[in-house]
């Protein structure tokens, strides 16, 4: 009995370090973004590219991840993040496009397998062990956001060595998966269901909750890319939209595990007043970010911002959950707005730098944010009242 118990909290341990690899290697970027863009010269497109890259990846390599063996193909992926990382940061201006794919290459990989490989090591804690791994996620993205100034500047460890430090969570994390290469049969890939021939992209709720997935995560990963930069435009120095960026992913944890039991709790014609009161709380503070530039407004504005950048995704993969009627068809459906949703999103971060280049203002992408808003109220409350597939 102690002996499972201990192999558990080592495969835990070994989820845990993985999921630290999943968002932070990425939001450390938005906060010294500025300095990279400094070091080549890149136009604020080029720069946007960066975010979007890896969500490019998540778009491709998503659908065709759960095909292979979980575990061999975990530490495929674990591999791909710690090279990509390594190339990223000292293989010049092209390694840093090169190595930020491959980077994404292996986060896509371990973003699709790790709800099955805990589902699979887990089944009679799964609930406990995805809250889990959903906290540990806002943790890694939050832990990128905040430290990526203070080791850059405070410390004079410079860009590339401060993003170069997170292949150091990529190698613990191969370490503790190593062993798992022998428990093959603990993670048996699912059988399909044969008689389940129609395909996912055929039902409307497919779409609406594709198009949900797809807009939350545009305005997230756009956010993650250029908080910082328009809070410098505004005259804030580099420490303060760090620290403010630091502040919206700290301020994110407790609505990224309670936003989901609302949802799945409350009345279902009751859910959509919760989806749409977080969204409006974006316009709010998009709303501030553009009439306003006082520290105090920009505090409030960045807290505004962190309740729905909590609560988005969660709600989305609710929707993904209680949309299917079995496992399959959660698994296909989670498939298609995951691979769809971040294609769409992967089009935010490049395109409101092109509109940054052409406008040099940020007032116009702040006004495409808003309308991005009234977009995800819309199909919240189409996938919210959609039919069970």
């Amino acid at each position: 009995m102690h002996s499972k118990r201990r192999i558990e909290l080592f495969i835990l341990l070994g989820i845990i370090f993985i999921t630290l690899n999943l968002r932070g290697p990425i939001t450390a970027v938005g906060p010294i973004i500025e300095i990279i863009k400094e070091h080549y010269r890149l136009s604020n497109s080029l720069a946007g590219f960066i975010t979007t890259l890896p969500l490019l990846a998540f778009a491709i390599f998503s659908p065709i991840v759960a095909r292979f063996r979980y575990v061999t193909m975990m530490l495929y992926g674990l591999l791909f993040i710690f090279f990509g990382e390594i190339v990223r940061s000292y293989f010049a201006e092209s390694g840093l496009f090169v190595g930020t794919l491959i980077m994404g290459i292996g986060i896509a990989i371990a973003n699709v397998l790790l709800p099955s490989i805990i589902k699979a090591g887990f089944p009679k804690t799964f609930g406990k062990i995805m809250s889990i791994y959903s906290l540990v996620l806002v943790i890694s993205a939050a832990i990128g956001a905040g430290i990526s100034v203070p080791l850059t500047l405070s410390l004079n460890l410079g860009w590339k060595n401060t993003l170069a430090l997170w292949a150091i969570i990529a190698v613990i994390a191969i370490i503790l998966w190593i062993p798992q290469l022998g428990g093959r049969r603990r993670y048996k890939n699912q059988k399909r269901n044969i008689n389940e021939m129609t395909p996912i992209y055929k039902y409307a709720t497919s779409w609406w909750i594709t198009f949900f997935m797809g807009t939350q995560s545009l305005i997230f990963y756009s956010i993650i890319a250029w908080f910082p930069s328009i809070l410098i435009e505004k005259g804030f120095d580099i420490h303060f939209a760090s620290n403010m960026t630091l502040l919206y992913q700290v301020c994110s944890m407790p609505i990224a595990l309670v936003a989901p039991i609302m949802v799945a709790r409350i009345r279902n014609k009751h859910k959509h007043v919760l989806t749409s009161f977080l969204c409006l709380m974006y316009a709010f503070a998009f709303g501030i970010l553009f009439f306003y530039n006082s520290l105090f407004a920009m505090l409030i504005a960045t807290i505004f911002l962190a309740f729905p950048m909590g609560g988005m995704f969660g709600i989305a993969l609710l929707f993904v959950s209680t949309k299917a009627s079995h496992p399959q068809k959660v698994a296909r459906l989670s498939g298609m707005a995951q691979s769809l949703g971040y294609l769409i999103a992967a089009l935010g971060p490049i395109f409101l730098g092109f509109i940054y280049d052409l406008s040099h203002s940020w007032n116009i992408p702040l006004i495409v944010f808003v309308c991005l808003t009234v977009l995800l109220i819309f199909f919240g409350y189409k996938a919210n009242n959609s039919k069970v597939i």
